[in-house]
């Protein structure tokens, strides 16, 4: 990346850990209304980047959490929706159909409203609480950020979370990290550019807190901006079917965490090393990250991939000379 989008992406980081005291004080009116569940609602890759989300909840919280695709959402109309939820709504145009659809469903029940994105849109002027996506160039990494800070606020007040000013000290460290980690991968990134260039299939495996960023990849990344044919696979469904088609040839990513599903993606690898040539790995435990404790780091994980695989993508792109916004049906037709 050249300096100026660095300098873009720092501003974008940077902003996003500036929003730390208004996720305070969300959090805090929504402990005091008394939330019971939380829904997170979107579609593609604005939806799968809130995953990171789920984990958070999981490992420190009895909070239910439900993911749904928001066409799924408002077809379903699931009865654990009631006026104590907290709906997390993701549509970086802030008009998307069926994400609009699903907030005025979500307000008629009068569950409490979150979304990430855009001012002066028909999500943004109209849910209970609006972070901003200002910058497009890092968008993804700054909305985990924030979403990072809001679950882990959520888990304090509930909770009683004690690792909160270890987060602190992480987040003043990240936009650096972020940066240099860019820098760092750059050569390896276009090493897989040029070998992968002409590939026309790509199998794309993950778990735990990074599932979001491999199903991101292989539909929005790979199949969305670039046409090539990819399948999300995850690492604990793997041996019940999808392994059955790799070959010596097959092209394979595994993103590669440090959360407590680590294990699924070593079998996993043990199993591809063996039996296939052409593996590429994006291994989080790698990478040296200054100020982010490590009994931290898993929650950190599906940030720092997503950074890398952004990298990864643009020079994937730029060798194939197939611009990230060419579509053909995308906006183009009725649908």
């Amino acid at each position: 990346m050249d300096n100026e989008q660095l300098n873009i992406f720092n501003k974008s980081m940077k902003y996003s850990i500036s929003q730390k005291e208004k996720t305070e004080q969300v959090a805090k009116a929504l402990s005091k209304k008394g939330i019971k569940n939380v829904f997170l609602v979107g579609c593609g890759g604005s939806l799968m980047v809130m995953y990171p989300a789920k984990h958070i909840l999981e490992t420190n919280s009895d909070i239910p959490l439900y993911i749904y695709n928001a066409g799924e959402f408002i077809t379903t109309k699931p009865k654990t929706l009631t006026e104590n939820s907290l709906v997390i709504l993701s549509s970086f145009s802030g008009t998307t159909d069926e994400v609009v659809k699903a907030y005025n469903y979500v307000n008629n029940i009068g569950a409490s409203t979150l979304a990430f994105s855009s001012k002066n849109s028909t999500l943004g002027d109209n849910v209970d609480y609006l972070f901003e996506l200002k910058y497009k160039t890092g968008v993804n990494q700054s909305q985990i950020i924030i979403l990072l800070l809001l679950m882990f606020n959520i888990v304090k007040n509930y909770n009683n979370f004690n690792q909160y000013k270890k987060v602190n000290k992480a987040l003043e460290s990240l936009p650096n990290n972020l940066v240099n980690l860019q820098k760092k991968v750059e050569q390896d990134a276009k090493i897989f550019a040029e070998k992968y260039k002409d590939v026309d299939f790509f199998m794309v495996i993950g778990s735990g807190s990074n599932w979001g960023e491999v199903y991101q990849f292989a539909t929005c990344n790979l199949e969305e901006m670039q046409w090539i044919k990819a399948q999300p696979v995850h690492a604990g469904e793997f041996f019940h079917g999808t392994f059955e088609i790799v070959r010596k040839e097959s092209n394979i990513i595994i993103f590669n965490g440090e959360d407590n599903t680590r294990p699924l993606i070593k079998r996993t690898l043990d199993f591809t090393d063996k039996y296939c040539n052409n593996v590429t790995t994006i291994d989080t435990k790698k990478y040296k990250l200054p100020g982010i404790a490590i009994n931290l780091r898993g929650y950190f994980s599906p940030l720092i991939i997503s950074t890398i695989k952004s990298v990864y993508f643009k020079k994937l792109a730029a060798q194939r000379n197939h611009s990230p916004d060419t579509r053909q049906y995308m906006g183009k037709i009725e649908y």
